[in-house]
Order: C-alpha cells, then structure tokens, then sequence
C-alpha cells in the first residue's frame, strides 16, 4: 500500500491530481489495476489516502515535550508551524498543495480528520493554559473552535494561499498574537 502511495504521490507531482489515473500508477509499479484496486476502491479513495499520508506525516508536527514553553507560546508555534508548511507547499509542491486545497474545499475525510485533530490539539493546549492560569477559565473545546477559525486562513490549504503578508499587512505573527490574546486572563477593572 505504501509503494502504491508513494508512485501516486509522485506521478501527482508531475501531473497533478486530476491527470494522475490508476492505469499510470500500475504501470509505474509493474502491476495490474486490478491489483491497485484491491488496497483503493476508487481513484477518489487513493487521493483521500495520499491527503491523508501528507497531513499526517507533515502537518502535525509540534513539539509537545517543550514544558518550558508557555500555552501561549505552543498555540502560537503550532499555527505558525502550520502555517510554514502550507506555504512551502505552496512554493515547492504545487500540485500535492492544489491536492489538499481539493480536500480542504470538498471536506474529504482525511482533511476533516486533518482539521478535527487540529482542534482536539489546540483545545488541549488552551486547557493546558487555562491549568497553569495563563488563559481565562472558558470552554476550551468551544475557544479551540473559535481560535482555529480565527486562524483558518493561516492553516487551511484553501485560505491559506490568498494570505498575504506585505509591509502594510498584517502578518501571521500578527493574527496568532491577536487570537492568543483572546484566551488570556484579564485582570479585573478596578472602580
């Protein structure tokens, strides 16, 4: 199944997803359709695979053992980090990007499990804040919620490409600042 999605991966990188058909991937590896079919019911289940592999093995990358690092600073190394990776796509792998941007528009089920892991990590993060009284007590699955999608055109493969980060813009910096900010702890107003 691995050399099936990695000959898929790489034909796709050539020809990009819609030209990538089952019949070239089986020639690649010497073997039948036939047998490609026994592992992917349809070439839309092998692309969901592929999409899944990328964003497992690339996006999810966070380094949880970093205790000295504050929620804050996790959420926002997190965004960033995915952040970083989308646009390297965008730079070096077009078509496996213009892949994931598919996924992310018609809400395939690797890129729903991509955005649920997504909110599952972030929530834990902020009850993590809300633990250690860096973040106001909320609902953390609801904050997470809302964080992600005030962040969405950093992480998601669709959004993601229209960012644009000039002198007179904001930057991605600037809009996980601003979105951490929204979880802290206010001190109360004093009469």
């Amino acid at each position: 199944m691995e050399r099936i999605l990695d000959a898929a991966a790489d034909l796709c990188r050539v020809y990009g997803a819609a030209k990538t058909n089952v019949c070239d991937i089986a020639t690649s590896l010497k073997m039948s359709s036939a047998n490609i079919y026994r592992f992917f019911p349809s070439k839309s289940a092998l692309h969901n695979a592929m999409v899944a592999r990328v964003l497992e093995t690339n996006f999810l990358t966070v380094r949880r053992e970093s205790r000295q690092l504050t929620s804050a600073a996790k959420l926002r190394e997190f965004i960033l980090g995915q952040h970083r990776r989308i646009v390297a796509l965008i730079r070096d792998e077009q078509r496996i990007y213009e892949l994931l941007a598919i996924a992310d528009e018609e809400l395939w089920p690797a890129f729903d499990a991509h955005a649920l892991r997504v909110r599952v990590f972030v929530a834990e993060l902020i009850r993590d804040g809300i633990r250690r009284q860096e973040f106001r007590h909320c609902n953390s699955v609801m904050a997470a919620e809302c964080f992600c999608t005030s962040t969405a055109i950093l992480w998601k493969p669709k959004a993601a490409k229209r960012f644009r980060s000039d002198g007179d813009f904001m930057t991605p910096d600037d809009l996980v600042c601003f979105s951490v900010e929204a979880l802290r702890k206010v001190a109360p107003h004093l009469p």
